[in-house]
């Protein structure tokens, strides 16, 4: 799952819990509304029986019960249900007269005839009523009035309300909910769009078309981004450009170099076929001899230091799948001639895709830079795995590299010792060509050195296959 729908499904998950705690607060601030509207009932339960019992008296000292009946009659619709019985508890009038049931407890304030089924929108029961008893002293005999009123006619009118109103919040949470997701999925698909765009770009499909969304949250940001890939399609296409001129210029000017070496080193050969040198010519010439060499070496370096730097740009690398240790053993075997003891350090066998050529090239550098210029008597080739990279470790035990160098000695024409490394004929472009190669196969390279006990050149590179 990705992030972002995570974080939208997250506050989607956030807002029911907020909409359930509020709706559960609310439900309880209705119960507790409707318990003070019942507490206010029965107070006016209280009003009404006084006024019952203002009326009822006159016909109760008369024992004129009949029409104490009539007056009862007047009464049978409305929600209040009122009853009057003898001492002996025995029922006179009432106007529920379908109501036969036996007289209050005196003391009684709530009375739970049945326990139906409760309804999670209503705080009432049905059949669950409020009562009061009261004594009425008419004439010389006792009386008593009961008065009833049913919870659920009392709170009918408020539930029904109370009832709309959940129902109304309900609705609007159902729509909100329901806007909200279909908010995240417009967002979401809109994102995905342009995110899959982005990744294409990045894979370097700058011809990638990018749909601008009607969404006006990613409108602008999607506009930026096309404009973006626009100008780099302009500057790679400029730096393409540029990387022609160089190359071609690099190719002229080295052919036009070395032209006139060639014919410099033909004319030596003939002069040393015809033994005409003399002996006090002898030194000048071996020094034209050296340094026409030393050009040589370094009009090729220059042009495959250029060749590299330009396959980096270029999809063809000339990559194939072989065998590392063979090809690291052949280099190894190259440098049978020097009195350097070279030793071949492994602890896997692996085949990698890549540029034969190119990594020969970098490992001949490094071995040759360790030869040269370490001092070492021995030099340590260490080939091995590491989470998902292949390391390689060309190592050497002499007079190692001061600190003040260590950031420098890959860029090109930089020399430790400028004097030591003209007069061993090094262009100061070896290690150059080295991090350009490692680069074109998207690795990495460092050195670790430590002044009188070596230095280290590390490489890391990806495509193991």
């Amino acid at each position: 799952m990705k992030r972002r729908d995570l974080y939208w499904i997250n506050q989607i998950i956030a807002f029911m819990l907020t909409a359930v705690i509020l709706g559960t607060i609310s439900l309880f601030n209705i119960l507790q509304f409707n318990a003070s509207y019942i507490n206010e009932e029965r107070k006016e339960l209280q009003v009404f029986k006084r006024q019952i019992e203002w009326a009822v008296t006159p016909y109760l000292e008369q024992n004129n019960f009949k029409i104490l009946q009539k007056y009862c009659d007047d009464f049978k619709d409305e929600d209040v249900e009122f009853r009057i019985f003898d001492k002996n508890k025995k029922l006179i009038a009432g106007s529920n007269k379908a109501n036969k049931s036996k007289l209050l407890s005196e003391d009684s304030k709530i009375v739970h005839k049945k326990y139906n089924q409760i309804k999670i929108y209503q705080y009432a029961v049905k059949d669950k009523k409020i009562g009061i008893v009261e004594n009425i002293n008419a004439g010389k005999n006792k009386y008593y009035l009961e008065l009833t009123v049913s919870q659920a006619d009392v709170m009918k009118s408020i539930i029904a309300a109370q009832r709309n109103v959940f129902v109304f919040f309900t609705l609007c949470i159902t729509l909100f909910i329901a806007g909200l997701i279909h908010v995240f999925y417009n967002i979401r698909s809109n994102f995905n769009k342009l995110e899959d765009s982005v990744i294409e770009v990045a894979n370097g499909n700058l011809d990638t078309e990018i749909e601008v969304p009607k969404l006006d949250l990613l409108k602008e940001l999607t506009i930026s981004i096309k404009k973006m890939v626009q100008r780099l399609k302009t500057q790679i296409k400029r730096l393409t450009q540029l990387e022609e001129y160089k190359s071609n210029f690099l190719q002229n000017i080295t052919h036009e170099i070395k032209t006139p070496i060639t014919a410099i080193n033909s004319a030596i050969e003939l002069v040393e076929t015809r033994n005409s040198i003399t002996e006090e010519d002898r030194e000048c010439f071996d020094i034209i001899q050296f340094q026409i060499k030393s050009i040589d070496k370094l009009v090729n370096d220059i042009l495959y230091l250029a060749e590299t730097e330009t396959a980096q740009t270029e999809e063809q690398k000339y990559f194939e799948t072989f065998n590392l240790n063979s090809m690291l053993e052949r280099v190894i075997s190259c440098f049978n001639y020097t009195d350097t003891k070279i030793n071949f350090i492994q602890n896997l066998h692996t085949d990698i895709f890549a540029n034969r050529e190119a990594l020969t090239t970098a490992l001949s550098n490094l071995i040759t830079n360790a030869v040269r210029y370490s001092g070492s008597d021995k030099i340590d080739i260490i080939l091995s795995k590491k989470e998902n990279h292949i390391e390689l470790v060309v190592k050497d035990y002499g007079i190692g590299i001061a600190k003040e160098h260590l950031n420098h000695i890959f860029e090109k024409f930089y020399r430790i010792d400028k004097n030591r490394s003209r007069k061993l004929g090094g262009s100061g472009l070896g290690l150059a060509i080295v991090k350009n190669i490692v680069e074109l196969h998207s690795g990495t390279i460092r050195v670790e050195s430590e002044v009188g006990k070596g230095t280290s050149f590390i490489i890391e590179l990806n495509g193991e296959y």
